[in-house]
């Protein structure tokens, strides 16, 4: 079936401590399908890993992102730290 690939290469992006309960999930995810993109969940997903939220470890599990429809939320993007020499030059130093 189609969406067992995708379901599988979906659970295989997320982070795998937060991948409980997948009978569930796949059930979830296929109802997900029916008005959501394959991609636009991947896409969203990648960019979830990426937030501030989920590089602090707050992390929702794979069923409960899937059934609240998380992929509809965007997450900030964590702040660039500085180099030295940005930082300098933020204050002022030449």
């Amino acid at each position: 079936m189609h969406d067992d690939k995708q379901f599988q290469e979906f659970v295989a992006a997320y982070p795998q401590a937060r991948r409980t309960r997948t009978p569930e999930a796949h059930a979830a995810f296929v109802r997900a399908l029916k008005w959501t993109p394959f991609e636009t969940l991947v896409s969203a997903l990648e960019q979830h890993k990426r937030s501030e939220q989920w590089q602090k470890h707050i992390i929702p599990s794979m069923l409960t992102w899937l059934r609240e429809e998380r992929w509809i939320q965007v997450l900030p993007e964590p702040e660039r730290k500085l180099t030295p020499w940005e930082m300098a030059r933020k204050l002022g130093y030449k």
